[in-house]
């Protein structure tokens, strides 16, 4: 099955960031060119946040989403997570009313905890809850420094799509990967059945 899919990405940008930034660059852009490969339609929007959330495009074809350089993903700050998630949800809900599309995928990808949102904690679950259940969204968590799993149930997410992450340049390149093929799965069997044995692997020998 062949549908179109639409991903967002929240990506951390917090200064604690900058230890990984040039792997995080790297597996991003590794992650598109990986998808610009793979037959069928998706759309990709990217967030980055760190004490704030912005919007970096929104809604890019796979053949012409921009890719990460220094320009563009510069970290510093600190780490809104409940606020990105949020503002994420929202506005990509409002984005594809109007189109096309299939499958929801929001990745979210962090090296810290909330420490800088405005948006409290039950708000974030509440929406996630209400996507998955409701509308069939897939939420994937990506986190170092931290239970992953346990974040994200905090947050309502499947811990079966939280992925644990090494804080160094292979973590950052192998979770990208692994992004990469869930979106593959989802795009042509419409889930992407969460992350496996072979990814957390991939995290324990980086940790080694």
């Amino acid at each position: 099955m062949k549908s179109q899919t639409h991903v967002t990405f929240v990506l951390d940008s917090s200064g604690s960031m900058s230890k990984i930034a040039d792997d995080t660059r790297g597996g991003f852009n590794t992650f598109l060119m990986e998808q610009r490969e793979e037959e069928g339609e998706a759309a990709v929007t990217l967030y980055d946040f760190d004490s704030t959330v912005e919007l970096v495009y929104r809604g890019s074809e796979i053949a012409d989403a921009e890719t990460l350089d220094t320009d563009n993903y510069r970290p510093g700050g600190k780490t809104a997570l409940h606020d990105a998630i949020a503002r994420a949800i929202d506005e990509t809900d409002d984005y594809i009313a109007a189109a096309d599309v299939e499958n929801v995928i929001i990745v979210v990808l962090t090296d810290g905890k909330e420490n800088a949102s405005e948006t409290p904690q039950n708000v974030v679950r509440e929406r996630v809850e209400e996507y998955r259940e409701e509308h069939g969204w897939e939420f994937l968590f990506i986190g170092a420094n931290q239970d992953a799993a346990l974040t994200a149930e905090q947050m309502g997410m499947d811990r079966d799509r939280s992925l644990d992450m090494a804080h160094d340049g292979d973590g950052a390149e192998a979770a990208h990967r692994s992004v990469s093929e869930s979106i593959s799965q989802a795009r042509n069997q419409g889930t992407t059945g969460g992350f496996n044995r072979k990814d957390r692997q991939r995290q324990e020998r980086t940790e080694d």
